[in-house]
């Protein structure tokens, strides 16, 4: 490891991939995001702007970074920068036609998680009541 700076990890064949998001997979992705916007418009959530500072509308919905969690949940994320990390890698399929904005930066998404109550790990209440337990295995 020293000459080459690289650590071969076990047997000697690198380090081996993450497996952030591992759990899920982009159908997953789009058949969560649509049940979980059909859940949120039968029960009639308040789509509303929120606004950071001094009144500057936010990009990205309530509901998106509500949606985050769940995905961060069932692929086993244990800390903001991971959630970040498969955020990003499932943006496209998060945001749909909806949102056409660029991937939220770490910073914010762990302060509006924060926001919202959601753990890395276990998740937050929201989930109990839209997703059966089953659902985020």
């Amino acid at each position: 490891m020293w000459q080459s700076g690289v650590n071969p990890g076990r047997n000697g064949l690198g380090m081996p991939e993450s497996r952030t998001g591992s759990m899920v997979s982009k159908q997953w992705g789009k058949e969560t995001r649509n049940y979980f916007l059909d859940f949120l418009r039968e029960t009639h959530f308040p789509e509303f702007t929120s606004h950071e500072g001094r009144g500057s509308p936010v990009a990205d919905p309530e509901w998106l970074i509500m949606l985050i969690g769940v995905v961060a949940v069932k692929g086993k994320e244990k800390s903001y920068v991971g959630i970040h990390r498969l955020s990003t890698r499932y943006w496209q399929a998060l945001c749909g036609k909806e949102v056409q904005a660029p991937p939220i930066s770490a910073r914010q998404l762990g302060e509006r998680l924060k926001k919202i109550r959601f753990m890395p790990g276990s998740g937050a209440g929201y989930m109990q009541q839209i997703f059966p337990p089953k659902y985020l295995r």
